[in-house]
């Protein structure tokens, strides 16, 4: 089993990421660790990493 860590700053670029998070989550023979930072945390951007959380990343984590 191999670990994939994948970091997002942003909601753009998360836009962009999320197809290959779902089939990295998706293989049995990966796990993925995602970091999320930046802009993500910030309530003048909207604090997105709540709706990150809502899509059911496994490996979010507070």
């Amino acid at each position: 089993m191999r670990k994939i860590c994948v970091v997002t700053g942003s909601r753009a670029e998360y836009g962009l990421l999320y197809w290959l998070l779902k089939e990295i989550q998706e293989d049995a023979d990966l796990v993925l660790q995602l970091v999320v930072t930046g802009m993500h945390l910030s309530p003048e951007f909207g604090l997105t990493y709540q709706q990150i959380e809502k899509t059911g990343s496994k490996s979010m984590r507070k």
